[in-house]
């Protein structure tokens, strides 16, 4: 019979004498809901999995007080394993791939590849075409290499924020105040070349 949220809560605490038995059971919960809602996340292996669910469980059994009890605990678990899952895998993902690599590999390119849609007019695709080499100028002239290589992995790649400071030696505030930087100099430029950030944001809205 499954535990209650009032079981688990007891149960799952380092001082219960039914404190294994209940770590063993969440544990199992864990494997088969996390399995089941992760198949499809690239990376995910058997040995993956075991070491998620232990960072899992170390989150849990310290958190269980701030359990609310709107629903099942089990559902409660699964949702802090999924989050916790997610996390892992993305910064798995680009923990073997250089800030590097990815602007020699991804570039300028990816810009004018992803923003121009083929179903606009061939004026409004000429001027989205004109706009993005603009712009890829002005990263190109205008941004120091740390600015331009963090706007290029975390704006246009989608690199984990950790990830990109782990790779420049810098910390989570920094980055947002280099990217902050960067943004602000880039608008500066985009108003020196007689433009708005609007005009950029138009040309790739439909009319």
């Amino acid at each position: 019979m499954e535990r209650t949220n009032e079981e688990w809560l007891s149960d799952l605490k380092e001082s219960s004498p039914r404190f294994d038995a209940a770590i063993v059971e969440l544990r199992l919960v864990l494997q088969k809901g996390l399995s089941a809602g992760l198949k499809k996340w690239q990376g995910l292996n058997k040995e993956t999995l075991e070491d998620i669910i232990q960072d899992v469980l170390v989150k849990i059994v310290p958190k269980i007080d701030t359990f609310q009890g709107n629903c099942r605990f089990t559902t409660w678990a699964l949702k802090i394993g999924v989050n916790t899952a997610i996390t892992e895998l993305r910064h798995r993902r680009w923990r073997d791939v250089s800030l590097d690599e990815i602007i020699e590999s991804g570039g300028m390119n990816f810009l004018s590849g992803n923003m121009s849609n083929p179903s606009y007019s061939p004026e409004k695709q000429t001027i989205q075409h004109l706009l993005m080499d603009t712009l890829k100028r002005l990263i190109t002239t205008e941004l120091t290499e740390r600015q331009r290589k963090a706007l290029m992995a975390v704006r246009i790649q989608g690199m984990p924020l950790e990830e990109v400071a782990r790779q420049m030696g810098t910390n989570r505030n920094s980055l947002y105040k280099l990217l902050h930087d960067a943004r602000l100099r880039l608008k500066k430029a985009i108003l020196k070349e007689d433009l708005t950030p609007e005009d950029l944001i138009d040309s790739f809205i439909s009319s």
